[in-house]
């Protein structure tokens, strides 16, 4: 249930990301709104046990936990930017695919051991986010490529430092407090640019898409802590599992309700996503 929650509430954000881009959205003011709402969220959900009490800030854990708002609201923008201009399938593709970079992780740091078919579904993952770049109607074919490429690296650090947080101070501190904290230090951080940025304030529009963006990104971070917990040793596995179940609810979505056309090499970056996913996980489908 929390692999199925994860993927549903992922792939919700992507779909948020593009009505952004049809109403004319701003993302940056609408993502610092976001932050706000997911950490008012988290301690009213917490209740007594909210992060503003000092003890809270005083434990070894704070300043690592918190050092993952950096990389969420980099992330987050970065992925808002892409759906935007590239489309929701292919920056779900290199967002999500980007699990490469935690299961790699998790292999070395994590002891979680490799396999030769791992290693081949990895590669041909990468090769897949390539053939999902959008076409570039200007004639830049490499603006595109960019910026999935960023989106890529940045979801791979934003699910290592995650899958390593969680399996690091998860038996001393509850996934509804970590949540918190990352999401808390991402608004503090989103909230200073803001102020110092000219025409970045939200509007009416901004702030209602923004709530509604933070209550779904709460739920997925939730979701993907709950994961992370009930395939411990396993989350490589879990994220390959997770993200392509993600690329293909989002670009789905964007096909039957955006109209969102997919280019033929596109076609073939999908089924080689899901190629990928089946060779790092055939013993799990095959026994």
């Amino acid at each position: 249930m929390w692999l199925i929650f994860s993927i549903l509430s992922s792939a919700a954000l992507m779909v948020i990301f593009k009505i952004f881009a049809r109403f004319e959205i701003r993302v940056f003011p609408s993502i610092v709104v976001n932050y706000v709402t997911c950490f008012v969220l988290g301690n009213f959900l917490l209740g007594e046990k909210n992060i503003v009490a000092e003890v809270v800030w005083m434990q070894h854990w704070f300043p690592f936990v918190a050092g993952m708002g950096l990389l969420f609201i980099s992330a987050f923008y970065l992925m808002g930017l892409g759906t935007g201009l590239a489309g929701a399938g292919a920056t779900s593709v290199a967002a999500k695919m980007s699990v490469v970079i935690p299961a790699a992780v998790s292999m070395l740091l994590l002891r979680e051991k490799p396999g030769l078919f791992i290693l081949l579904g990895m590669l041909l993952s990468v090769f897949s986010v390539y053939l999902m770049r959008p076409e570039n109607k200007d004639g830049n074919g490499s603006r595109g490529l960019w910026v999935l490429l960023l989106v890529f690296i940045g979801s791979g650090m934003v699910d290592t430092g995650l899958n390593l947080v969680k399996h690091q101070f998860g038996t001393v501190v509850d996934d509804y407090t970590i949540s918190t904290v990352v999401f808390g230090s991402a608004g503090v951080i989103g909230v200073f640019l803001m102020l110092i940025q000219k025409g970045q304030l939200p509007r009416w529009k901004e702030i209602l898409g923004g709530v509604v963006l933070g209550c779904t990104n709460y739920a997925s971070l939730i979701a993907m802590f709950g994961a992370i917990g009930a395939y411990k040793g396993q989350t490589a596995w879990f994220f390959a599992v997770n993200n392509i179940g993600v690329v293909w609810v989002s670009t789905l979505i964007s096909i039957l309700f955006f109209k969102e056309k997919i280019s033929r090499s596109g076609y073939v970056g999908l089924m080689l996503a899901a190629l990928a996913v089946l060779l790092m996980n055939i013993h799990a489908f095959f026994g």
